[in-house]
């Protein structure tokens, strides 16, 4: 774009993404490939493998979703030191038919994982080393997707061993923090205290 006012950028460009059309739930918008925040998460991508391929990274709008996170966020914020939610951006791996459901109703308590080490809840990680495990291949066009989700950690309970009768955090706190294994994993338990942000489509 032209600059014609010669005015002076400040701050990092960002994509304005519209809201919905009232009778839809959600609508998915390509970054720019030039974008820092495309950038960013390609390259994060890559320790997955020399083989992996970024096809799209496109980015979500939920207004129902992200008013229900900014209202579990303000609740959150009450009860940290300083206000500090810990807000994070973690990844997520997930089947091929689950990722609608994820970018309509985000990650539903109803549907968390009961099999995991640290009980029911909804699993992320901060390497998608780990998230990539949880991913398929659609046979369709044999690619993978993975969210980058924004993650409110509070008050974490850092946990070093299994628990698997965890169905919510600890007393106190907000979320468990496990440890011990190859890759850090991130629990929560409550609806809303997660937020599909990113959905990277890519093949590995």
């Amino acid at each position: 774009m032209k600059n014609i006012r010669n005015w002076t950028q400040i701050g990092e460009p960002f994509s304005i993404v519209p809201s919905p059309h009232s009778h839809i739930i959600s609508v998915v918008v390509p970054l720019p490939s030039s974008s820092d925040l495309y950038q960013d998460l390609a390259t994060k991508m890559q320790v997955i493998g020399s083989g992996i391929q970024i096809k799209s990274i496109e980015q979500i709008r939920n207004p129902r979703l992200e008013g229900l996170y900014e209202f579990m966020k303000t609740n959150v914020a009450g009860q940290c030191p300083q206000s500090n939610t810990k807000e994070r951006y973690l990844f997520h791996g997930t089947k091929t038919d689950a990722v609608q459901g994820i970018t309509d109703y985000g990650f539903d308590d109803r549907y968390f994982s009961s099999s995991g080490r640290w009980g029911h809840g909804a699993y992320f990680a901060n390497d998608p080393r780990k998230s990539h495990d949880y991913t398929n291949l659609n046979p369709q066009d044999q690619t993978r997707v993975m969210f980058s989700a924004k993650i409110l950690l509070g008050i974490p309970s850092v946990q070093n061993t299994d628990n698997t009768s965890l169905n919510a955090a600890p007393v106190g706190y907000h979320s468990v923090q496990g440890t011990g294994g190859q890759y850090e994993e991130y629990i929560v338990y409550r609806y809303g205290k997660a937020l599909p942000y990113l959905e990277v489509t890519y093949t590995a």
